[in-house]
């Protein structure tokens, strides 16, 4: 299991990420939402917007996004912390422990974005967190 920070923006991540690629260096990755399977029904307008980004740095390792849920980015979600689960049990256990008395915004499900699950919480003391298990 790892840990890592997970951005959010608002339209802006392409251009932030290719921000921190020049101050950190390493290998970037981003993924537009025109690249997934399932962009042909949504609105040509979000076509340009990350759908999930990976800045690989040595021992630095960010991941971001333009993606959020209905209510936007506010205080307190703006950075998430993101778990890079192996196991399925585990991403069970430990979403299922932070979630008491806290919002569950994505429950466990397959990911049409991954090739495993995704899901994500907010806890009872409004820290964001994002699970994902990939299955490659």
């Amino acid at each position: 299991m790892n840990i890592y920070p997970f951005l959010n923006f608002n339209g802006n991540c392409s251009e932030a990420m290719h921000f921190y690629h020049t101050c950190f260096g390493g290998k970037l990755r981003i993924n537009y939402l025109a690249d997934v399977p399932a962009s042909h029904s949504l609105p040509k307008e979000m076509m340009h917007m990350v759908v999930g980004a990976t800045l690989v740095a040595g021992p630095v390792k960010l991941f971001a996004s333009d993606l959020m849920n209905e209510e936007g980015i506010f205080h307190g979600n703006r950075v998430s912390l993101f778990f890079d689960c192996v196991q399925a049990d585990f991403l069970t256990t430990l979403f299922s422990r932070l979630s008491q008395h806290g919002h569950i915004s994505y429950p466990a499900s397959d990911s049409m974005f991954i090739n495993g699950e995704w899901a994500s919480l907010t806890d009872q003391f409004g820290v964001q967190w994002i699970f994902a298990l990939d299955r490659n």
